[in-house]
């Protein structure tokens, strides 16, 4: 994952700004501090979707700093293993443990999202939030998940789906990608909602910094979005589940 590597800098800038934190963490529980786009509404749908209960393992391909999905396994009780190819990211995702007490356990690795290194059938599930887009290679996590979940586990991923002018790094069928790795969907959800609400984060990013704040963070956001504008409403915002079809081997 080039992309998690690539990252590293980006980290440096986002986890010291307090007004970048604000705004992707509005409305969420403080310790999360997410880069992501995923409300709070977005990280109860997927715990949701994710079915965990105490003492199972959840996966986290391409956890960044590991707040939703410490997150994630302390609502359920679950194991949580983190995946990022970003060395700044794992290494503040594991001191960032601390802020999650009631969390079971969490172990970090730096490795690439498409071959982590871990044993087959190693998860009861996997999510994957706001990463996919993100890879030369979006198959090759989709296939990582196939090989780590366990008969009855599930994938829960976050993305958008693209078409016309959208850029290419958004899948245009997601659903035919996931089905390409040998998983079968068991449900896309769109969420225009959560479309909204980056819009709006765009927003506020370019009036900080058109006041003159100076805060190299909030300008990444508003040139992220001054690019996003030609496009935005050629996107989809999704949440997809897949598993493992009945046919599977063991």
């Amino acid at each position: 994952m080039r992309a998690g590597r690539s990252f590293d800098e980006g980290y440096g800038r986002w986890r010291s700004s307090a007004a970048h934190a604000s705004l992707l963490g509005q409305g969420l529980p403080p310790q999360v501090e997410p880069f992501s786009f995923v409300p709070l509404e977005g990280i109860e749908l997927l715990a949701t979707l994710l079915g965990l209960a105490p003492g199972h393992t959840l996966v986290d391909l391409g956890c960044g700093r590991g707040g939703p999905g410490m997150w994630l396994a302390q609502q359920s009780g679950a194991k949580l293993i983190g995946v990022d190819a970003s060395v700044v990211a794992v290494r503040d995702a594991e001191q960032r443990r601390r802020f999650f007490p009631r969390l079971a356990s969490a172990q970090f690795q730096v490795a690439d999202v498409a071959a982590t290194g871990l044993v087959d059938r190693c998860a009861d599930a996997v999510v994957s939030i706001d990463v996919i887009q993100l890879l030369d290679d979006p198959a090759g996590l989709l296939g990582e998940a196939a090989r780590l979940l366990r008969r009855a586990g599930r994938l829960v991923l976050t993305t958008w789906e693209g078409h016309g002018a959208a850029p290419g790094r958004f899948p245009r069928d997601l659903a035919g990608l996931i089905e390409s790795v040998g998983l079968e969907v068991a449900t896309s959800i769109e969420q225009p909602r959560w479309l909204e609400r980056q819009l709006d984060i765009y927003l506020a990013a370019a009036a900080a910094e058109a006041s003159g704040d100076g805060d190299p963070a909030l300008t990444d956001l508003a040139e992220e979005g001054r690019r996003w504008q030609g496009w935005h409403d050629q996107t989809r915002r999704v949440v997809a589940v897949a598993r493992l079809p009945a046919s599977a081997g063991p």
